[in-house]
């Protein structure tokens, strides 16, 4: 699964630049890790989904309801405002890369206990 590691180093790098554009990139890569993690949590379920819509989309069919809903909110917060439109500030990104950390742990704990069951 991929690590927000890269989210991270951007926001050291925005800090020393304050280059807006490089902060929008630290915005994109911690969604980027969201949504890599969500690809392995449904490939775990033999699913694979190609869109951001298949991917909430399944995980609402598998009961995850609050991990859809914030899968949908790092998009949009992140993907959209963000990386896309430049609505942001290090406070609002270093907010968002906190909560990217928290689903990445949850999401990899949800692999591990799916996989365990496997066996």
């Amino acid at each position: 699964m991929e690590s927000s590691s890269k989210a991270w180093q951007e926001l050291e790098n925005y800090r020393s630049t304050k280059d807006h554009m490089i902060l929008r990139d630290a915005a994109e890569k911690g969604w980027l890790a969201v949504n890599k993690a969500v690809e392995a949590l449904l490939k775990t379920y033999g699913i694979e989904a190609e869109t951001y819509k298949e991917k909430r989309d399944h995980l609402l069919k598998l009961g995850f309801d609050l991990l859809r809903e914030r899968f949908a909110a790092r998009e949009k917060f992140l993907h959209i405002d963000c990386f896309y439109d430049g609505l942001c500030d290090e406070e609002f990104v270093l907010r968002e890369l906190d909560k990217v950390e928290k689903m990445l742990r949850e999401i990899e704990s949800m692999i591990e206990e799916i996989e365990r069951n496997k066996i």
